[in-house]
């Protein structure tokens, strides 16, 4: 019975070791290809004095995390976005008329905090979540690539991050 029991609690620790290692080989190399394509539209860029800010990703085991910065003489602003990967409904992407494409998430907006900080000699700061009204919640970010393998292999990975999360 000692022998069963032991062997029983190897292949559970092992399989949670081998979904943790899963979960983390997928964030990782979601944060690389992420904070290489994901660039702001044009539309909807965050300009302080011209300077452009760039979006950047990161995974704290099954939250995913999007900070952006901007900073000049004496102002700064902060803008950090998170949800978990277990509240993904559907990852899809769509492809946009200069041929690029738009990778869209589907995230209850209920589900999605945000945390938005502002400095000018003074800090003023708060965090929110979003409350969903909508049906089809999303977030969605432009990826520089043209080609439909690399959106299709993001996707896959996505979809297996959330896969593992939600095991």
């Amino acid at each position: 019975m000692k022998k069963i029991l032991l062997t029983l609690s190897l292949l559970t620790s092992s399989t949670l070791i081998f979904a943790q290692s899963a979960l983390k080989a997928n964030t990782d190399w979601l944060t690389t290809h992420l904070n290489k394509l994901v660039v702001d539209n044009d539309d909807k860029q965050l300009n302080l004095n011209g300077k452009k800010s760039k979006p950047v990703f990161s995974f704290a085991g099954n939250k995913m995390l999007m900070n952006l910065s901007a900073k000049d003489n004496g102002f700064s602003m902060g803008f950090n976005v998170s949800w978990s990967l277990k509240d993904v409904r559907k990852v899809s992407y769509k492809k946009e008329k200069d041929g690029n494409y738009e990778l869209v998430l589907d995230v209850p907006a209920d589900h999605v905090k945000v945390d938005l900080g502002f400095r000018k000699d003074y800090n003023i700061g708060g965090s929110f979540n979003v409350k969903d009204d909508e049906k089809d919640s999303h977030t969605s970010f432009r990826v520089a690539t043209k080609d439909e393998n690399v959106v299709k292999e993001i996707t896959q990975h996505f979809e297996s991050a959330i896969r593992e999360v939600k095991k």
